[in-house]
Order: structure tokens, then C-alpha cells, then sequence
């Protein structure tokens, strides 16, 4: 504003050429031309200055000139208060605002969005990151905490006989009857079919002779039996274990009576134990110390900390969870999609509760728009105003002070005839 622009050139030049056309009117007084030169300049330079004042007196007192100058410093506050209505009404009106959430479908170009798989794969990624930064702000004891009162009073109130029950059901099934025996069986294998089954065997023939050889008849029958070669502890463990190998080949086979015998026995001393008083006393007591002691709690803890370790520590690309939880989410997202695109009724539903939401969040951000614009505008001084609103209107004011010389020049033309014609 302070900047010394074309309108001040052009006024200076106007000066400039009144002074060399009033200098040649005294030196040449008849000369009809450079009077009417001098008379335009006149004009003009009348003109330049009038519209000079007139402009900065909008924004400052010109001269020092005291009456109604500075006039938008004088009138800030009602300036402010019209700036805020304008915005208020032209660009912030409620049917406006509603009119244009209603016009722009933001639902279906939401879909149209999704249906790119990079912007659905940015979409998971960034709900990811979400739900990762907040569970590292998790406090993990006291969720454990706040969590096992509840936990404990189911488990308190299961009761463990039914529990026992199912448990026996299920683990008497065909199935799983036959999957216990044969992992028995297999087990068996494993242990005398290697290079150390009959060892093992030896081994325990030997610890039976210690046992039952501590005096009585029984150490003196075993001594004659030895002395006389009668019994061999060696070849009794080849015996045995050829004869164990042989019944467990037996019980391999399902279609032998030996393995129908072993599952049936599998089953029976599973009910025996589910009706054995004991058993169910020692599960209601282990239940019992199992929540009065805390370890329900840790247990609850570990189990928490260690899914949120696994779920934090390893990069997207190695953590399974991590990749599952994306892969949930992904289907997830597209079930919706296809609900949205042939579920009119569902769509419209989804539709209006956007509009409703968006609708609700421009009215309440309307005010929080009005109220810092009122706050910037109240919070500029009277320079910063003058430079804010001059800056969007300067080349106006220059073209208003430019007619202003062009138009004087003009009309001080237009006059000195008609006074030439009139005298």
C-alpha cells in the first residue's frame, strides 16, 4: 500500500507536464494550443489528486486530514461483523451446506474408491496401524485386572462335574477313543522296538530279583533257580520282548479283537474316573485354587502380553496375526461392498446415516468456522487490515486513480471548448 505504483507515476507525470505547459502558457500567453494543453493538465492533475484522497482516505488519514478519512480503521467492527455475515450466508448457509452433502454422493464414490485394491489394501493397512498404536498405549495389568473378577465368577459357577461330563463325552467319542490308543500304542513301539527295548526289559527283570530278594522263601527259590541256570534274566527279556512286540503288532491292527478290547478299556476307565467322587472333589478344588490363588490373573496376563508382543514385534510381512487380521478385515470389507451394491434397502439406510452424520459435523463446524474467522479478523491491527483488504483490490484502486486523470484530462478538454465556444 506504502508502494510507489503506476497511478503515482502517472500522477507525477501529470504534475510534471501542468508545470512544463503552465511555464510555456507565461512565456507564450496568445498560443491557443499550450492553453489548452495547460487546461487538460489541469484538469487531470485535479482529477489524479481527488481520486487520490479518495482512496487513501479508505484506508488512512491523507495529509493528516481528520474528517471522515481512515474510514475502515474507524469502521473495523462493523467490516468485521460484515465479513462474518457475508461468509455466514453466501458460502456457510445451512440449506447450502446441505444441499451440497446431499449432491455429493459420497457413498457411492466411497465404493468406487474401495473397488481399487490399493486403495483397500491402504485402507487395512492404516486401520492396522490404528489398532497397533492403541494397544501400545494399553496397560495391559489392569486390563488383566479389571477382566478376571468376571472371568472368575464364571468360572466359579461352572459346575465341574458337567464340565467333567463333556469332557468324558468328548474324549470317548470313536474318534478320539481310537486316536488314544493307537498314540498309546504307537508310543510303546517307539520305546521296545529300538536297540534299548529289550535293555529296558533286562533292566526291569533285574530291579523285580533285587526287590524280592531280601531273604524269606521267595530269595531262597530265586537263589536255586540261578545257581541251577533254571532262570535266565537275559533270555526271559529276549522272551518278553518278542512276545510284547508281537501283542503290540496286535494292537496296531483296528480290526483286531485285541485293539477293540484296549478301546473299550480306554473308554471304561475314563467313565470310572467321571464317577469316581474323588475325581470330581479334587476338580472342584483345583478350580477353587485356580482363582483364589492368582493364577487365573497371571494366566489371563500372559496371555494378553504375549498376543500383543506377537501381534508388535515382528514386521507386516512375517507376522502371521498380523496378516490374518489384515486378511479378516479385507473380507470383511468386501462382504460390505457387495451388501452395498445389492442391498438397495441396506445402501440408502448407510446413505442417510452418513448425510446425517456429515449434515450434524458442517453445522457444528459452521461456528467453530465463524468464530475463528472473527477471532483472525479481530486480532489484526489497523495496518495488517488495511494491507489484507488492499492487497485483494489494489489493482482496482490504481485503475480508480488512473480514470481519475484519464477522465479530468477529458473533461477539462470537453470544458475548454465549450468556453471557447460560449465566449
Amino acid at each position: 500500500m506504502n508502494k510507489f505504483n503506476t497511478a503515482d507515476k502517472v500522477l507525477c507525470i501529470v504534475f510534471v507536464l501542468f508545470l512544463i505547459f503552465l511555464g510555456l502558457r507565461i512565456v507564450f500567453p496568445n498560443n491557443l494550443v499550450l492553453e489548452f494543453l495547460l487546461f487538460c493538465a489541469e484538469a487531470a492533475l485535479v482529477g489524479g489528486i481527488a481520486d487520490w484522497f479518495a482512496v487513501t482516505a479508505l484506508f488512512k488519514k491523507p495529509l493528516g486530514f481528520p474528517f471522515h478519512t481512515a474510514i475502515l480503521p474507524r469502521r473495523r467492527a462493523q467490516f468485521i461483523n460484515s465479513c462474518i455475515r457475508m461468509l455466514q450466508t453466501e458460502f456457510l448457509s445451512k440449506k447450502k451446506i446441505y444441499k451440497r452433502i446431499c449432491n455429493a454422493d459420497l457413498l457411492s464414490k466411497g465404493l468406487i474408491w474401495l473397488r481399487q485394491p490399493e486403495n483397500k489394501k491402504y485402507l487395512v493397512h492404516t486401520i492396522m496401524q490404528f489398532i497397533v498404536e492403541k494397544i501400545r498405549k494399553f496397560d495391559l495389568k489392569a486390563i488383566a485386572h479389571n477382566n478376571c473378577s468376571k472371568l472368575s465368577t464364571t468360572v466359579m459357577n461352572e459346575s465341574m462335574s458337567e464340565l467333567s461330563s463333556k469332557l468324558i463325552d468328548v474324549l470317548t467319542t470313536t474318534q478320539n477313543s481310537q486316536m488314544a490308543v493307537d498314540k498309546g500304542v504307537s508310543l510303546l513301539r517307539n520305546y521296545f522296538t529300538d536297540e534299548d527295548g529289550e535293555k529296558r526289559i533286562l533292566n526291569f527283570i533285574e530291579a523285580y530279583q533285587r526287590q524280592y530278594a531280601k531273604g524269606g522263601v521267595s530269595s531262597f527259590m530265586l537263589s536255586i533257580a540261578l545257581a541251577t541256570n533254571t532262570l535266565d534274566p537275559e533270555e526271559l527279556a529276549q522272551i518278553i520282548h518278542r512276545r510284547l512286540l508281537k501283542i503290540l503288532e496286535e494292537a496296531s491292527q483296528k480290526d483286531s479283537e485285541l485293539y477293540s478290547s484296549l478301546v473299550d478299556l480306554y473308554n471304561n476307565l475314563l467313565h470310572q474316573i467321571h464317577e469316581n467322587e474323588e475325581w470330581t472333589n479334587s476338580l472342584n478344588n483345583l478350580r477353587d485354587n485356580f482363582v483364589t490363588s492368582g493364577t487365573l490373573e497371571k494366566i489371563l496376563y500372559n496371555s494378553i502380553k504375549n498376543f500383543c508382543d506377537y501381534l508388535l514385534s515382528n514386521s507386516d510381512e512375517s507376522n502371521k496375526l498380523h496378516l490374518a487380521i489384515e486378511e479378516i478385515f479385507s473380507t470383511e470389507i468386501d462382504n460390505c461392498i457387495d451388501k452395498l451394491n445389492t442391498n438397495n434397502e441396506f445402501k440408502a439406510k448407510i446413505n442417510r446415516f452418513i448425510m446425517d452424520v456429515l449434515h450434524r459435523t458442517a453445522l457444528k463446524g459452521e461456528d467453530v468456522i465463524l468464530e475463528l474467522a472473527r477471532k483472525f479478523l479481530e486480532g489484526l491491527s489497523d495496518k495488517q487490515l488495511n494491507e489484507l483488504v488492499y492487497n485483494k483490490v489494489e489493482t482496482d484502486m490504481i485503475w480508480i486513480r488512473l480514470n481519475g486523470s484519464i477522465v479530468g484530462g477529458i473533461i477539462g478538454a470537453v470544458a475548454f471548448w465549450i468556453l471557447k465556444l460560449t465566449n
